[in-house]
């Protein structure tokens, strides 16, 4: 029987993120997690060597400005621990504005999310009726961009990668639910598609109190569009 200080048990947390702690960087959401960890008594694994790291490690980064009520992290157990005494310990050391929703064992990589579902709602005086028939036409139709990598910055057509799921506008706002690419090869930032479609929609963000939006993550997918979990 292996001893109980060496069980080394993989978990999953589901957590959402919003308000104010959408500012947040994701090396500042590391560095958080890891001292809520600490501060919970939680028994996670750490490496062994001269310098022992948390073995913790989370799903698609977010941008600052991107809040998401689907977001996970994974770490390692060194003893059975029962989940729902690991989820009230955590929220415990976290605010109203990101709490712990589910603890569970994984069953899948976080490399076979294919896509995320963003709601993004726009607003600008320029917004009217017809600007959800424009966004509909902007995300069917080739939709090239200056899109920045490892290996530099090049042009690509976005709109293979976007999938319109609801489109709603009325005078001074536009609403919209898309899927985007999340995989690593076709990683597709919502900013993106913001920034190419305002412009055509005469949305200039000039004037930061009349011209604004907000974007959240829903839910992440596999690639035949089942939700992750």
């Amino acid at each position: 029987m292996v001893p109980e200080t060496q069980l080394n048990i993989p978990v999953r947390a589901k957590f959402y993120k919003i308000g104010s702690l959408q500012y947040i960087s994701h090396l500042d959401l590391v560095r958080t997690m890891t001292r809520v960890l600490v501060r919970s008594h939680i028994p996670a694994w750490y490496s062994q060597g001269f310098n022992p790291r948390l073995k913790l490690t989370f799903s698609l980064p977010l941008s600052i400005g991107t809040q998401s009520e689907c977001e996970f992290f994974d770490i390692r157990l060194t003893r059975q621990t029962d989940f729902e005494n690991i989820k009230s310990r955590l929220n415990e050391s976290l605010t109203d504005e990101m709490k712990i929703t589910d603890v569970y064992t994984p069953e899948h990589k976080f490399s076979e999310i294919a896509w995320s579902e963003y709601e993004i709602v726009m607003h600008s005086p320029r917004l009217d009726e017809n600007s959800a028939e424009h966004m509909n036409a902007i995300c069917t139709n080739p939709l090239v961009v200056m899109k920045r990598s490892k290996a530099g910055d090049h042009e690509v057509d976005i709109s293979p990668f976007i999938k319109l799921r609801e489109c709603e506008s009325r005078a001074g706002e536009l609403r919209l639910v898309a899927l985007m690419s999340a995989d690593s090869a076709n990683y597709l930032n919502p900013e993106y598609l913001i920034k190419a479609a305002c412009p055509r929609l005469g949305v200039t963000f000039e004037n930061l109190y009349e011209d604004y939006y907000s974007i959240v993550r829903k839910q992440v997918y596999f690639a035949d569009l089942t939700p992750f979990c």
